[in-house]
């Protein structure tokens, strides 16, 4: 499922058919995740002969359903600072998603739910 929407997000033609396969074989989910949503979702260009996966300065997060988690991960990570324990139960995790969602987009890959941002 993952090669047929990285076709679709490459545009695939018979100029770079070959080239196509030649990097799905080679290429990682993590690299083809990477690739659709730098060409599919921000609309950046590729070049089989020029372009990688890395070029592209992309942060993703995976494994979670939605921007609330995100806000709830970035709290918990200390992203926000040292929060004490007994504070954490009054924070607005609803209020840091919406705000989140300037910055951050969720997306599907492959059946999978994802959010990410681009630098």
């Amino acid at each position: 499922m993952i090669d047929a929407q990285l076709f679709k997000a490459l545009d695939i033609n018979q100029a770079n058919f070959t080239d196509f396969f030649d990097k799905a074989e080679e290429w990682d989910t993590d690299q083809k995740t990477k690739i659709i949503i730098a060409i599919g979702e921000c609309g950046y260009s590729f070049d089989f002969a020029d372009n990688s996966p890395d070029d592209f300065d992309l942060e993703i997060y995976e494994s979670l359903d939605n921007m609330k988690e995100l806000a709830e991960q970035f709290v918990e990570d200390g992203l926000f600072g040292d929060i004490p324990q007994n504070l954490q139960y009054y924070i607005d995790y609803d209020a840091i998603a919406r705000d989140l969602e300037f910055d951050y987009t969720e997306t599907t890959v492959a059946g999978q739910n994802l959010i990410y941002r681009a630098s």
